[in-house]
């Protein structure tokens, strides 16, 4: 799973997965496996309002899981999740637009804002003293992002 925003195109030939890696400049060959993308499954994303930012992406084989690979459970569908509830959000991103991607994952801590701080039927974040959060976006009231649910 990713955002649709991070993808640019719906060819899946045209990324890369790659799982149990931690340093993007070393091989790490013990925990590094490296995925081609078969299918995508998309949503319906809108760019202009920013809506349904979110992206199946199918490999082409299974994962091994291992200590540096494993399965993280998703909500069931419908669940809610409460203003005001800490989350993390995790990942290579840049930390400005055109930026290189990070050598190390970065980790943001964000707070789920209320309904009348969000567009209808989405959960957004943000980092509430400081314009940061899930692919450094710099929109207006704190960096918050919309993430359809």
């Amino acid at each position: 799973m990713t955002a649709a925003s991070c993808f640019r195109s719906q060819n899946p030939g045209v990324g890369t997965v790659v799982l149990g890696a931690y340093d993007l400049r070393r091989r790490e060959r013990r925990s590094r496996q490296t995925f081609s993308i078969s299918s995508i499954s998309e949503n319906g994303y809108d760019p202009q309002q920013n809506l349904n930012d979110l992206l199946l992406l199918q490999l082409d084989r299974e994962a091994n899981l291992t200590s540096s690979v494993a399965i993280l459970p998703l909500p069931p569908q419908n669940a809610t999740v409460e203003p005001g509830t800490g989350c993390q959000v995790a990942g290579w991103g840049t930390q400005r637009s055109g930026g290189r991607l990070s050598r190390f994952p970065r980790v943001v801590n964000v707070t789920v804002t209320p309904e009348d701080q969000c567009r209808p039927n989405n959960v957004c974040t943000g980092v509430l003293n400081r314009r940061a959060g899930i692919c450094q976006v710099r929109v207006p009231h704190g960096g918050r992002r919309g993430l359809e649910r």
